[in-house]
């Protein structure tokens, strides 16, 4: 989940390989995406009655929550897998733009906390779960077991590897709209859910003017099929109904098991058996210390709970009179405060229900197949007091990039895959890049304020400036560029203007991008790109505009576009910096943040307006220049949206020592403001190196 450790190409690709496998030898009879839909949705609607009979029964509550538990790590990220299928290198393409507008979609573009993850953190709250965000503390907690995160492990991290699973995400993504709504949770009760059921269903529409994602992902796999990956994109349809299988069976187990009394208590008793065995050394039962029994929970729950059961400890079916809750756990009794409010009510639901004569099941033989069945099930659970069973993460692999020139780094920086060496480049880039930027900031005419206001913010700094660029437009030289002088120019802006929101790339990230800061990143991305329309997309309106100017650039991610003769090496350095910045969205997020604010700014109401005249005197387009003048205003557009990233990002920030936190952090937002155009020159360049190597500054 980590949007800066990226997979390495050994280790994690061939798990990931070894989960998915390969697709089968091509079969045509098989190759109907339609066909495989109807299959998934009659298998979905055959397993909900399968969980709708699970549910039902008189202990529904502890069923309920091993239910909602369990969907969490898959419902917590839904669409998160298509989180980095969209890059610098793929902006242009209508297969990428189509499957943007799904995952602008499973965002909530727009709006804070929309996502689809954030439907089903409202339903874990409702039903008081600790542990409502995906995350160290789900993966480390009881309440979801390991065989449910399986799925989305897999799906998450093809995710960072997309260049070489984008047909299988395409295919699994198919999968899971198709199915829609996951079987155990179509089978809830509408009491059960805070929110409609429909909300959880991933190949529905979200809003009623918006695509339906289903026949969006439809129309993606068919496009990956007509280009001859057809048979991948079904491969991963069926590994992802094949998973989806395998976690119903098991939830469904589970579900069933959980249905009794017995369950969350064993549950309970299995948690904390590690603590409990330090301090009941002392107290018999059935001619055991307690603390034996605590330490031997591995062997199952038959015997503790009945000998438990029969304890002077317990009365069974009188809760009220049993000493364990009305003197242990009292606020007078050694165990005050051990158990919470809801351990407290799974003890009671527990004792309530002991049959008389003092048997945790009743005799005989279903009581032992249940305790049997126990006993298996408990090899899946998590004790959040052990280490999760995982691989460390691999650090980047060094070496192997070299140090390349910026124009020779461009291509390999357009995608998601890493060379070894990448991110070790990219990181003493903006370093360097920065360390510049740093060069007499305060002396610098045009930047942002030396302190942030936290009672006014930025919008009021925002307007004055925008009066700024009014006021110099108006007194500018009037004079146009030539024809030859103004292609010219056009061409040199190509390798910054065809990545439009390149340095934005980072905040796709499913988390980042709907954060109450990063989702006004994630909007200004997704605008850059057109919105999933193609004939609004930035760098296709770029391309037209120099086609009409008489030149033809091969394709952006191509070897061929950063070997293009006509390019100045220089014009490359920018756009290396925007591509090296992306890669670091947490690391360097106050940078980004001002970077953001002087890209959204930097031409309106000025030089954009100079760019539309120009264009209109030599006969070309305006199109380019009058959709930025309008799409970054400083009322409701980029420029605006880039002042409220900032000052929500600031008002999170810590309130410590007399706001000093929060000054440091601004300082770094002004340095990222003055990247855009740090000092030129020698000394600024060898500064930057210095400042890169040494790490003072």
């Amino acid at each position: 989940m980590n949007p800066e450790q990226h997979p390495s190409s050994d280790a994690d690709l061939s798990l990931v390989r070894a989960a998915v496998g390969r697709p089968d030898a091509p079969d045509e009879a098989e190759g109907d995406l339609a066909g495989l839909v109807d299959g998934a949705r009659r298998w979905a609607s055959g397993r909900e009655q399968g969980f709708r009979s699970a549910l039902d029964g008189p202990h529904r509550a502890s069923a309920l929550r091993c239910v909602l538990g369990n969907c969490a790590p898959l419902a917590l990220s839904a669409g998160a897998w298509l989180q980095w299928l969209s890059s610098a290198g793929n902006a242009e393409s209508e297969l990428t733009l189509t499957l943007l507008r799904i995952y602008a979609s499973d965002l909530g573009v727009g709006y804070p906390l929309a996502d689809r993850g954030s439907e089903y953190r409202a339903v874990l709250r409702a039903h008081r779960f600790r542990d409502e965000m995906p995350g160290p503390r789900l993966a480390a907690g009881d309440q979801a077991e390991s065989f449910s995160f399986r799925l989305p492990a897999v799906l998450l991290a093809m995710s960072r590897l997309p260049d070489l699973f984008r047909p299988e995400l395409v295919g699994a993504d198919l999968c899971l709209r198709a199915v829609g709504v996951p079987p155990p949770l179509a089978a809830l009760e509408p009491a059960d859910l805070p929110v409609p059921v429909d909300a959880l269903d991933l190949g529905r529409a979200r809003n009623p003017d918006e695509p339906v994602p289903l026949e969006l992902t439809l129309t993606a796999a068919r496009a990956l099929t007509d280009r001859g990956e057809g048979d991948r994109v079904r491969h991963g349809f069926r590994w992802a109904a094949g998973e989806l299988a395998l976690w119903c069976d098991a939830l469904e187990q589970e579900t069933r098991l959980a249905a009794h009394p017995d369950y969350p208590v064993w549950r309970l008793i299995w948690a904390r058996a590690r603590q409990a065995s330090v301090y009941h050394a002392r107290f018999p039962l059935e001619g055991r210390p307690l603390a034996q029994w605590f330490a031997d929970v591995d062997s199952g729950p038959g015997g503790f709970l009945r000998a438990l059961a029969r304890s002077a400890l317990v009365r069974p079916g009188e809760p009220d009179r049993s000493p364990l809750l009305c003197g242990l756990i009292s606020a007078e009794g050694p165990m005050f405060r051990v158990f919470t409010e809801r351990e407290i009510a799974v003890l009671r639901d527990w004792i309530e229900h002991l049959p008389q004569e003092g048997s945790a099941l009743g005799a005989g033989a279903e009581a032992d197949e249940r305790h049997r069945r126990l006993r298996v099930a408990q090899d899946s659970w998590h004790r959040s007091d052990t280490e999760i069973d995982a691989r460390p993460a691999a650090a980047p692999a060094a070496g192997g990039f070299g140090r390349p020139t910026a124009r020779s780094a461009y291509r390999a920086l357009l995608g998601r895959t890493e060379p070894p060496g990448l991110r070790q480049f990219a990181h003493g880039y903006v370093r360097r890049w920065l360390a510049r930027s740093r060069i007499g900031m305060d002396r610098a005419e045009h930047g942002l304020p030396a302190r942030w206001d936290p009672d006014n913010g930025l919008r009021g700094w925002l307007a004055t400036e925008h009066d700024r660029h009014g006021a110099a437009w108006t007194a500018r030289d009037t004079r146009l560029p030539s024809r030859t002088d103004l292609v010219e120019s056009t061409l040199q802006l190509a390798p910054l203007i065809l990545i439009d929101g390149g340095w934005l790339q980072g905040h796709t990230d499913y988390r980042l991008a709907s954060s109450p800061a990063g989702h006004f990143l994630f909007q200004t991305y997704w605008d850059e790109l057109g919105n999933g329309i193609r004939r609004q997309n930035h760098p296709k309106i770029y391309r037209d505009l120099l086609r009409e100017m008489g030149v033809e650039l091969p394709p952006t991610d191509s070897e061929e576009f950063a070997a293009w003769p006509g390019f100045e090496d220089r014009s490359f350095a920018l756009p290396v910096f925007w591509l090296c910045i992306a890669k670091f969205p947490q690391t360097f997020a106050p940078e980004i943040l001002g970077l953001n604010l002087a890209m959204e700014l930097s031409g309106v109401g000025g030089s954009y307006r100079d760019a539309q005249v120009a264009l209109r005197h030599h006969g070309f387009s305006t199109l380019f220049a009058d959709l930025h003048n309008t799409i970054d205003n400083v009322s409701t557009g980029h420029s605006a949206w880039a002042v409220d990233a900032i000052d929500t990002f600031l008002a999170e920030q810590p309130d410590l020592v007399g706001r000093r936190t929060a000054d440091a952090v601004w300082q770094r937002v002004r340095r990222g403001y003055r990247s855009l155009s740090p000092p030129e020159g020698p000394a600024a360049r060898m500064y930057g190196a210095l400042v890169a190597k040494t790490g003072r500054r």
